[in-house]
């Protein structure tokens, strides 16, 4: 799974936040999600994101939101340096 660079904000209740997503177009697209869901690179935020596509020359990937933001948009074209790959999580052994 992959995660866009995000930036983070309070949400409207202690457990949830707004994350804005940026565009390769300089816009930002809002939605609110799950505090636990964002995850923290390097002092970075991310964002779980579904990765349609790539272009390689461009260095851009078509991403889709894990819900609509509040402009409507589901998917959107972000730069390539944005996008962080989740490390899969680790199954832990029964006893």
């Amino acid at each position: 799974m992959w995660e866009a660079l995000c930036e983070v904000g309070p949400g409207l209740r202690p457990t949830e936040r707004t994350v804005a997503v940026p565009d390769v177009y300089g816009n930002k697209h809002h939605l609110r999600v799950e505090a636990g869901f964002i995850g923290e690179v390097d002092g970075r935020h991310y964002l779980p994101v579904g990765l349609i596509g790539v272009d390689e020359a461009r260095k851009l990937a078509l991403v889709e939101l894990p819900h609509e933001s509040d402009g409507g948009a589901n998917r959107l074209w972000v730069w390539l340096a944005n996008l962080h790959k989740m490390e899969a999580a680790k199954a832990q052994a029964s006893p």
